[in-house]
């Protein structure tokens, strides 16, 4: 029936009906970039491509499970997550595949979530009519126990950093010019992970660190 003379990956866009063609998943033109994470306002982080200088800055945040993400993302200033945007996009981001991040990370008890989100806001919005569907790009999940071995969890020496990497779940997604993308950094996620006791402190090195997305040139 021809099958075989048709594309081997077929991607169907939120807002389409058809599906696109494409050679393969991920989208073969796809490359990794790296995206750095630094101090911004006293609201929100920056998420850059520029390699920043060193800066020994370390950003901590409180755990709260009662709180769903959505919550954290829509609220102005958060204890209970960080947030780094992007500038405004000047051309439509394509991302396809699975992203990664690489995060140094420590924690005030022997436990703790550790939850990121990658999402698109519009430049202005107005809190109360935007949905979680129409930001959600994708989202990640790990435990800090695990950073030596995903078989075998360790109690964690509380403040002690450690270092975790982990990916994203797969996405094919094209993101409009003039929004901006944002990861959200947060601990136990109300949705998908355990919910402890609230109160615990995590704190992420900028310095150690990144974003890592596969996008597909224009």
């Amino acid at each position: 029936n021809g099958v075989e003379e048709i594309a081997n990956a077929w991607i169907v866009s939120e807002d389409e009906y058809y599906p696109d063609p494409y050679k393969d998943f991920p989208n073969p033109a796809a490359k990794d970039v790296t995206f750095y994470l630094k101090e911004g306002s006293s609201i929100n982080g920056v998420l850059t491509t520029a390699l920043n200088e060193s800066s020994n800055k370390k950003l901590s945040f409180s755990d709260n499970a009662e709180i769903a993400p959505v919550e954290l993302i829509f609220t102005e200033n958060s204890e209970n997550r960080l947030m780094f945007l992007t500038e405004s996009l000047k051309n439509d981001l394509h991302i396809s595949g699975r992203g990664k991040i690489i995060i140094q990370v420590s924690s005030s008890k022997p436990t703790a979530n550790l939850s990121v989100y990658l999402v698109e806001l519009p430049k202005v919005y107005d809190p109360k009519t935007l949905k979680m569907k129409d930001i959600i790009v994708t989202r990640a999940w790990a435990d800090p126990q695990n950073s030596k071995s995903l078989e075998k969890g360790e109690a964690l020496i509380p403040n002690q950093f450690y270092d975790l990497s982990f990916n994203f779940m797969p996405d094919d997604q094209v993101i409009d010019k003039g929004k901006q993308l944002g990861l959200i950094i947060f601990s136990s996620d109300k949705e998908f992970t355990l919910q402890p006791e609230k109160g615990t402190v995590l704190t992420v090195n900028l310095d150690k660190t990144t974003l890592v997305l596969p996008i597909v040139e224009n």
